[in-house]
C-alpha cells in the first residue's frame, strides 16, 4: 500500500483539537435548592455517567473523522492492485534471432513475442519512456520513442540470420536504463525463445536497482534439421571445367530421419543427396564456366524455415596453363590426356600457372604467383639439391629420407571421402620420402595421409605469393603402382586443380559483420534487388537478409560476392530451463512469467494499484451523521433532564440535621 500525497497526513494533527476541547470543557448546571437529597444525588451520579460516556462517544468520533479526512487526503492506494503504474523507463528486449522464426501450431515465436510487447505499450502511461532493443540486431542503435512509434517498430519487426546474445542484451538495457533513465521506476523487458545457445555465462549485477521481467512461450521445442555448412572442393576455388565435389552438412539432433539434399547452381538443382542430422553428404558438381559460382543447398522444409537453405559463393578460375619441368614418361601421357579433355593447356614454362617439377626441375623459372608441384627424384643423392631448390623457391619444407621399409598405403579415410581418389586405395607405395615442416610451420595443410600418418602431399603458399604442393613418391613404377593405376589420372587432376587453386576468398560473414569490399567495389547487391551505394574508401556492413551479395564496380560488372547464412547455433531449439536461467542472472531482481496472465501480472513492477480514497470519504461522511445524532440526542436529553428529572441541588449542611 502507498499514498500519493503523504504530506497531506499532515492535516491528523488537527485531531488535537477536540481533545483540548474535551479535556478543558467545564460542565455547569443549574443550582436549586430541594429537601430531597438522598434521592437527587443517586439521579446526579447515574446522569453524570450518560454524560461522560456521550462525551467520550463524540471525541472519538469526530477525532476518527479528522484521521480519516487527513488519510484520505493523502490518497492512499494498493500496490500492484491494478492498471495504474509509476512513471517509468522501460527497455524492450525483442529476441528476433533466427530461432524466433520457427512455426509452433500456426503461428511463429516472433509473433507471440510481438504480441507480448505490444500488450506493454498498451498499458502505457503519458509518462512512461521506452526503448526497443532487437535481440537479433545487436548492431543497431535502441530504438526510442512513444509507445505508439514503438508499437510500430515492433509490428515490423522481423527475424534475421544473426544469433542472439541475450545476456549481453539485457546489460545494454541496464547500462541504457542508468544513463537515461531519470528518476522513474526502471524495467527491462525480455521476450525470447530463450534459446540455449543464446544465453551464456552469468550477467553482471545491475548498477541501480531495476525489474526484470522475462517472458518466453515455455514449450516443448519441435523437432529441427538445417543446413550447417557447405564446402566447396575442400575450401578450394574449382577450375572452369572441372568437377568438383561439395559436402552439404546436416545440423540438428542425431538419430532422427535423413534429410533429402538438393543443390541448386543458377536457380537450376545440379546435384542431390541424403545425410543423417549430425553427419556430411558428399555431393558431385558437374564442371562449371569461368566466373562466379552462386547457388544453395537446401532440405525439406520444417518448422524452422530459415536454417533448411544455406546459400554458397565461389569464383571458378579459368583452366590453367601448365608446364612440365623436364620430360616424364608418365606424366607427358597423363597432361596430354588432360588437355585434350580442356582440364589444362600447355604452355611455355615462362608463362606457365602451374610448373610441375619433378626433382624441382624448372623451379627457378617459374613466376611469383605461380604454383609449383614438385616430388622428390629417385635416387636419394639428388635431396639436397632438391632441398636447396625449395628454400630458393621461398618453400620451408624439407625432403628426408626415409628409413621405413615396406611398403606404405594411402590412409583409408583419406581416399573415402572423396570419390576421385577412391582408387588410390589399391596403391602400393615403396618409396616414400619425408616431408619435414620448417619450424613453427602451421599455415600449411596436408592434402592427403599415408596409414602411418605421414603427410604423402602437402600444399601451401610461398614467400613469394605463389603456391606449392609438395608430394612424397616419385612417379616412377619403381616407387609406386600409380602411374600404372586408374587413379594416376584423377589424383593429377585434383594436384592441378583443387590443390593447387587459392583459398576461396568469396567470405560467408554473419548479419552486422564489417565487410571487407574490394578497392573497386561501388555498388553492392542484396537478393532481392536492392542496391547499396558504396563511396570509396568506405566501410560496409553485413545486412541481416540471408543470400548471395553482389558486389560490383564502376562498369557493373561483378568485382566479388559475399554470402549471409543464419548462424548454426540457431538450429538447435532447446530453451534454456528456468533454474539456469536465474543463475544466469543471479544479482538481479528477476520476475519469470510463463503465461499471457502472469505477463500482464508481472510487467510494470512500481504499479500504483486502485486509490481508496473514495471509501475513506463514504466512512467519513457516515461517521459525520452519527455523530450529528449522538450530539443531537445529548441535548435532548439534556432538557428532558432538566424538566423531569431533579436538578441538580447545593444545600447547606445544618439544613440536613
Amino acid at each position: 500500500m502507498g499514498l500519493l500525497a503523504p504530506l497531506a497526513l499532515l492535516l491528523a494533527a488537527a485531531v488535537a483539537v477536540p481533545i483540548i476541547l474535551h479535556l478543558f470543557q467545564r460542565h455547569q448546571g443549574p443550582r436549586l435548592v430541594f429537601p430531597a437529597l438522598r434521592y437527587l444525588r443517586r439521579a446526579e451520579r447515574e446522569h453524570a455517567r450518560r454524560i461522560k460516556f456521550r462525551q467520550l462517544l463524540l471525541l472519538a468520533l469526530r477525532v476518527l473523522a479528522l484521521i480519516l479526512l487527513a488519510v484520505a487526503a493523502a490518497r492512499p492506494f494498493f500496490q500492484r492492485g491494478g492498471a495504474a503504474h509509476a512513471p517509468s523507463a522501460v527497455v524492450i528486449i525483442l529476441d528476433n534471432s533466427a530461432s524466433s522464426g520457427a512455426v509452433e501450431g500456426d503461428r511463429r515465436v516472433l509473433d507471440v513475442l510481438k504480441q507480448r510487447a505490444i500488450e506493454t505499450l498498451t498499458r502505457a502511461g503519458p509518462d512512461d519512456q521506452f526503448w526497443l532493443l532487437r535481440a537479433g540486431s545487436p548492431w543497431e542503435p535502441a530504438l526510442r520513442g512513444d509507445a505508439l512509434t514503438l508499437a510500430d517498430r515492433v509490428r515490423e519487426t522481423e527475424p534475421t540470420a544473426s544469433a542472439a546474445n541475450l545476456r549481453a542484451a539485457v546489460e545494454r538495457a541496464a547500462a541504457l536504463l542508468t544513463a537515461a533513465g531519470g528518476n522513474r521506476a526502471l524495467e527491462i523487458q525480455l521476450l525470447s525463445d530463450l534459446q540455449a545457445t543464446n544465453l551464456r555465462g552469468g550477467a553482471n549485477p545491475p548498477a541501480q536497482d531495476l525489474a526484470l521481467v522475462i517472458w518466453s512461450p515455455r514449450r516443448e521445442p519441435p523437432p529441427n534439421r538445417g543446413v550447417a555448412d557447405v564446402e566447396i572442393g575442400g575450401g578450394l576455388a574449382p577450375r572452369a571445367g572441372e568437377r568438383t565435389t561439395v559436402a552439404v552438412r546436416i545440423a540438428g539432433s542425431a538419430g532422427s530421419d535423413s534429410a533429402n539434399i538438393r543443390l541448386s547452381v543458377g536457380g537450376r538443382t545440379a546435384a542431390a543427396g541424403l545425410a543423417p542430422a549430425g553427419a556430411a553428404a558428399l555431393v558431385q558438381l558437374p564442371p562449371q564456366a569461368e566466373g562466379m559460382l552462386t547457388g544453395w543447398a537446401e532440405i525439406d522444409a520444417d518448422a524452422m524455415r530459415a536454417d533448411d537453405r544455406r546459400y554458397f559463393a565461389i569464383r571458378v578460375s579459368p583452366v590453367p596453363a601448365v608446364a612440365l619441368g623436364r620430360p616424364q614418361q608418365f606424366l607427358d601421357q597423363a597432361l596430354s590426356v588432360l588437355a585434350d579433355a580442356g582440364r589444362t593447356r600447355p604452355t611455355p614454362i615462362g608463362a606457365a600457372d602451374i610448373i610441375i617439377a619433378p626433382g624441382g626441375a624448372g623451379i627457378e623459372s617459374a613466376r611469383p604467383n605461380a604454383v609449383v608441384v614438385v616430388f622428390p627424384p629417385e635416387s636419394p643423392i639428388e635431396i639436397p639439391g632438391v632441398n636447396r631448390r625449395l628454400a630458393a623457391a621461398g618453400i620451408g619444407w624439407r625432403y628426408v629420407p626415409s628409413t621405413d621399409a615396406g611398403e606404405a598405403r594411402f590412409a583409408d579415410d583419406a581416399v573415402t571421402g572423396d570419390p576421385l581418389l577412391r582408387q588410390l586405395g589399391a596403391v602400393q607405395l615403396r618409396q616414400v620420402y619425408t616431408l619435414q615442416p620448417p619450424p613453427g610451420q602451421h599455415t600449411d595443410s596436408v592434402a592427403l595421409l599415408l596409414r602411418d600418418g605421414r603427410a604423402w602431399a602437402v600444399r601451401g603458399t610461398r614467400t613469394s605469393g605463389g603456391r606449392f604442393v609438395l608430394l612424397a613418391t616419385p612417379f616412377t613404377l619403381e616407387a609406386s603402382t600409380l602411374p600404372a593405376s586408374p587413379a594416376f589420372l584423377p589424383l593429377l587432376d585434383r594436384i592441378l586443380g583443387a590443390w593447387s587453386a587459392s583459398t576461396a576468398t568469396t567470405p560467408d560473414v554473419a548479419p552486422g559483420e564489417p565487410v571487407a569490399l574490394p578497392g573497386a567495389a561501388r555498388v553492392v547487391v542484396h537478393p532481392d534487388g536492392v542496391r547499396d551505394t558504396i563511396p570509396e574508401g568506405e566501410s560496409y556492413r553485413a545486412p541481416a537478409l540471408p543470400g548471395v551479395y553482389r558486389v560490383q564496380g564502376e562498369n557493373g560488372g561483378d568485382v566479388a560476392a559475399f554470402v549471409i547464412n543464419p548462424a548454426e547455433v540457431e538450429s538447435s531449439l532447446e530453451p534454456l530451463a528456468t533454474r539456469r536461467v536465474r543463475e544466469v542472472f543471479s544479482d538481479w531482481t528477476i520476475e519469470l512469467a510463463d503465461g499471457e496472465a502472469e505477463w500482464t501480472r508481472d510487467i510494470y513492477q512500481h504499479r500504483l494499484g486502485r486509490e481508496i480514497w473514495w471509501p475513506l470519504i463514504l466512512a467519513l461522511l457516515l461517521l459525520l451523521v452519527a455523530e450529528s445524532f449522538v450530539a443531537a440526542a445529548g441535548r435532548t436529553a439534556g432538557r428532558v433532564g432538566t424538566t423531569r428529572d431533579a436538578p441538580e441541588v447545593e444545600t447547606p449542611a445544618h439544613s440536613l440535621r
